[in-house]
């Protein structure tokens, strides 16, 4: 019966039932979570003695779950074992530094998960683990991220290296094991080898001893002892020659080991210059992109803004501006513009008259100002600026934050006749007035530029 529990948390099914049989077969009960949401959700009701968390899930990944995991007192002393295809030192210590145990690879030998186990204290003994399967990386897995074509050729040279220093550490397990085998067997040869020397020589002694006594003579024991040291010296130059040669593999061995090591920092070092080589383009190539995107909007609000005169009798967002909107926010979104259009209704104040119905109209050229029966703009009375809109433009603005992402802002301004830069003293008569009049108006756009530059950065 199991007395210990581990919880398995990956997304993948065949993940967790790999690591599932290799726990059981060391008397472990297995709970299992698909993400690192349901592995907090499952640790507030019940605690286990090992966690095996995965690096990369939909939702919360396995650095954040560590992360929770360790930050509450109910959990923080369970150990948590990284179990991913993600390796390397810079990610061991960045799991190591959030509270992780270790990193296990998800396809390793049986005999790293056993000791693992038991440098935990969760067996005791060695179960016969050699022959269970190991766990299969699952394709569905994949995290699946939008970034550009050079950050992916840089996440796959990442993963590349990392099972690099794998199979560099999967070497240096095999060639260990490798020599212990074989000093094992030498010593075994040595003792054999000792045990048949010293049998043929206590066959010989008694032998040569029994024959002096019947001969009257003392046994020859100084004969016996010469051959006994004469073989011994033989035995002692044999086992001085094995020694040498297996101190000699043992060095050769940790110079492979050591040249091994040096030869993956220093692949790790080129790896990291070139990953800074192509960060710092990709930036520059962002900055230069949004540097484009910019002056484009900038220049699309100068071009709105030159053409922008609106006719004193009519209504400011009418059809034609609806039109002149639709373009402009089709423009706006293939510029991946997600900001806002600030439009305002600047009304100028024009020289009108009344004619014999009462209606208002522009007032004859040479008439002076004095004689203006109004002196404003023909809509002044709106009281909101929906009273401004056609239904069609209504339409256009309501629905543009839901077909591009872009809210519509409308506003009205009376211009004052007291403004002296848009009417000077010298004029005189309602037919220059009215020009100047004319000329201000109009609508005026505004684009946010950095509206746009978060929009790039999405």
């Amino acid at each position: 019966m199991a007395f210990k529990r581990a919880l398995v948390v990956d997304d993948s099914r065949t993940a967790r039932q790999s690591l599932a049989r290799l726990l059981s077969q060391h008397d472990l009960e297995v709970a299992f979570a698909e993400s690192g949401e349901a592995a907090l959700q499952f640790l507030r009701e019940e605690l286990v003695d090992v966690i095996f968390m995965d690096h990369t899930m939909p939702g919360m990944d396995g650095l954040e779950a560590v992360s929770a995991i360790k930050s509450n007192p109910r959990t923080a002393t369970i150990p948590v074992m990284m179990y991913t295809t993600k390796e390397g030192e810079v990610y061991v210590s960045q799991a190591r530094a959030l509270g992780a145990v270790g990193v296990l690879p998800k396809q390793f030998h049986p005999n790293v998960l056993f000791e693992m186990l038991e440098k935990l204290g969760l067996v005791t003994d060695r179960r016969q683990s050699e022959g269970a399967d190991a766990a299969e990386p699952d394709p569905d897995a994949t995290p699946r991220r939008r970034i550009t074509d050079v950050v992916d050729d840089v996440d796959q040279e990442y993963e590349r290296r990392a099972l690099g220093v794998s199979v560099q550490t999967l070497v240096t397990r095999i060639l260990e094991e490798q020599h212990l085998k074989l000093r094992s067997e030498i010593l075994s040869g040595q003792r054999q080898f000792a045990r048949q020397v010293a049998t043929e020589i206590l066959e010989r002694y008694p032998a040569e001893a029994e024959d002096d006594l019947l001969l009257g003579e003392p046994p020859q024991r100084s004969g016996v002892s010469r051959a006994l040291t004469g073989t011994l010296a033989v035995v002692s130059l044999v086992l001085g020659v094995i020694t040498w040669q297996l101190a000699q593999e043992r060095n050769a061995a940790r110079v492979e080991i050591a040249r091994m090591n040096t030869a993956s920092r220093n692949e790790l070092a080129l790896l990291g210059e070139r990953n800074a080589g192509l960060e710092g383009d990709l930036r520059e190539r962002l900055v230069v992109a949004e540097g484009q995107r910019r002056d484009a909007v900038s220049a699309l609000e100068w071009a709105l803004n030159q053409s922008s005169r609106v006719p004193f009798d009519a209504v400011p967002f009418d059809d034609r501006a609806a039109v002149g909107l639709t373009a402009l926010l089709e423009h706006l979104a293939a510029l991946d513009y997600r900001g806002t259009v600030s439009i305002t209704a600047r009304l100028a104040p024009f020289c009108l008259s009344r004619d014999d119905s009462g209606e208002l109209r522009l007032a004859d050229h040479g008439l002076p100002i004095d004689g203006c029966d109004v002196l404003g703009h023909p809509l002044s009375e709106v009281p909101a600026v929906s009273g401004l809109e056609s239904v069609a433009f209504a339409a256009v603005a309501s629905t543009a934050a839901r077909d591009h992402g872009i809210s519509v802002r409308l506003a009205a301004r009376h211009e004052s006749p007291s403004d002296a830069a848009r009417f000077p003293a010298a004029v005189d008569n309602a037919g220059t007035w009215n020009r100047l009049a004319g000329d201000y108006n109009r609508l005026e756009y505004a684009l946010d530029p950095r509206a746009a530059e978060v929009a790039a950065r999405r």
